[in-house]
């Protein structure tokens, strides 16, 4: 006889994420901080039911992000390093963001029927502000942590002009400034994106070489020429039509000789794996009109389609 376990777990999965985004929502860890909390002292400082309370901070043990010590409640390592406020590796804006998302997962059967977002793609991107918000400060603390490898593995030795197309917070503009001192780069992204933007790359040691520009790849063109463009984050927003117009808009602000680089959420070849990039797909389906993760074959084609572009436009410029 089959057993229905593992249906059950994925039913019951949200139950999860719902209780740590409650948590972060009440900032439960950063009350707690270092110390040894009662549930009591935890109510009165997050202005919560008691009861309830504690029903929460027993699921959150079961999860690993608290620790129970007789009546008191302990973070735990994890929880300490990436739940409380002011730590380094604070990823609660992160995790924000994803609370924003969950409802609309709600309507995940009405998007496939329709091919659209039920909800409006914009409420993250400008139409209200504490959610576009919470979409860029989400996407600046996971960026220092996945930034720092990408920034590792890209060579800008000798280029003076970055553009970071799509570049959202400008995180990675800002670690690569800092780490290339003659480098200097330019965030293009929407306005209501930007305005936050500026903010975050100021408080960077590299900000001071970082340019927040305005930029709408549907409906404008880059502006000026660099040594580099950097696409982030961005092409799973689109189908491949989408993806080529990108680009080529992209190919026709490189310098001769500039490089094109893109860094994304991949799934195999196959499109059948790994777990989180295909649920990361079904997620740009319930947020954007075109989202869509790609393959790496995919992402290989774009690349040369991106250096085919190049070549022919700097050939235009050279002999026409």
């Amino acid at each position: 006889m089959q057993n229905p376990a593992r249906i059950v777990e994925i039913a019951t999965a949200y139950w999860q994420s719902a209780t740590l985004m409650a948590a972060i929502q009440l900032k439960i860890p950063t009350h707690i901080g270092a110390q040894r909390v009662s549930a009591h002292s935890l109510a009165v400082a997050a202005d919560c039911d008691e009861t309830a309370l504690t029903a929460l901070l027993e699921g959150l043990c079961s999860l690993e992000i608290l620790s129970r010590d007789e009546d008191l409640f302990v973070n735990t390592e994890m929880s300490k390093a990436f739940l409380v406020e002011g730590s380094p590796s604070f990823m609660g804006s992160a995790l924000l963001y994803n609370a924003d998302v969950y409802p609309k997962w709600a309507s995940l059967s009405e998007t496939i029927k329709t091919g659209r977002p039920v909800h409006s793609p914009g409420e993250y991107l400008g139409d209200t502000d504490t959610q576009t918000r919470n979409f860029v400060y989400g996407m600046h603390h996971r960026a220092l942590s996945v930034g720092r490898v990408v920034v590792g593995v890209l060579e800008l030795e000798g280029a003076r002009s970055l553009c970071d197309l799509g570049g959202g917070p400008g995180t990675y503009s800002a670690l690569l400034t800092e780490k290339y001192p003659d480098l200097h780069a330019t965030v293009a992204d929407l306005p209501a994106v930007v305005a936050h933007a500026r903010n975050i790359v100021n408080s960077m040691p590299g900000g001071q070489r970082v340019e927040c520009s305005e930029f709408d790849y549907y409906n404008d063109e880059l502006t000026g020429t660099y040594d580099a463009v950097l696409i982030s984050g961005v092409l799973h927003r689109e189908q491949p039509n989408g993806v080529r117009n990108i680009l080529t808009k992209a190919a026709g602000a490189l310098a001769p000789g500039g490089v094109l680089y893109i860094s994304d959420v991949m799934v195999n070849d196959e499109r059948t794996g790994p777990l989180f990039p295909t649920m990361f797909s079904i997620n740009m389906r319930v947020l954007a009109d075109h989202g869509r993760a790609h393959s790496v074959k995919e992402q290989q084609a774009y690349l040369a389609f991106g250096a085919e572009v190049s070549r022919g436009l700097h050939y235009c410029r050279r002999f026409s």
